[in-house]
């Protein structure tokens, strides 16, 4: 399969079905990330609120942990696909003007398959993310008509600013710790 002709080949394709399409695989991808959070795969609240050691607690915690990292899943991948693709369609109609934001979600939406098929295995998650970034990249130089160098500005550009909001934030928590450590 060309990537490069499977993106050519989704001009026609419509937002709605695009939108069919990224739910279909997202459903997929939050039952099996719920299923591994069940088997023991990941943190549950339980844990987290040091409440693992009461009767019972194993059995709700593992089933509830679960039912949250589906529903935490579908939540934030609905909202980050959104977020993305605004941000990334803003740099392309800076950097090209561009086909409008439904070829952003059309290239993102299609571009996040490795992720959500493969992203939930433990070994294969890394390389399956770093597939659908590439795949990013093609899909809006292709959906775009783009340069790859525009296509990877535009891609990565709010990944680096996303993440250096996250880095200030982290740092003005640590800030407001030490603070309150300080006042003690």
């Amino acid at each position: 399969m060309n990537p490069v002709e499977s993106f050519r080949n989704t001009q026609g394709d419509d937002l709605g079905e695009v939108l069919i399409y990224f739910v279909a695989i997202l459903a997929v991808n939050a039952v099996l990330i719920g299923l591994m959070t069940m088997v023991g795969f990941g943190l549950s609240y339980a844990d987290i609120a040091g409440m693992e050691n009461l009767p019972g607690s194993e059995a709700v915690s593992s089933v509830g942990a679960g039912i949250e990292a589906i529903v935490g899943t579908c939540v934030g991948e609905i909202v980050g696909l959104g977020v993305i693709a605004l941000l990334v369609h803003i740099l392309v109609a800076l950097l090209v003007g561009g086909n409008g934001i439904e070829a952003t979600v059309r290239a993102l939406a299609y571009a996040s398959t490795p992720s959500m098929l493969f992203g939930w295995i433990p070994v294969l998650g890394p390389l399956a993310t770093l597939w659908t970034v590439v795949l990013a990249v093609v899909g809006i130089r292709e959906c775009h008509e783009t340069t790859t160098g525009r296509a990877a500005v535009a891609v990565f550009l709010p990944v680096v600013v996303l993440f250096g909001l996250f880095i200030v934030f982290v740092v003005m928590i640590a800030a407001v710790a030490v603070a309150a450590g300080a006042m003690a």
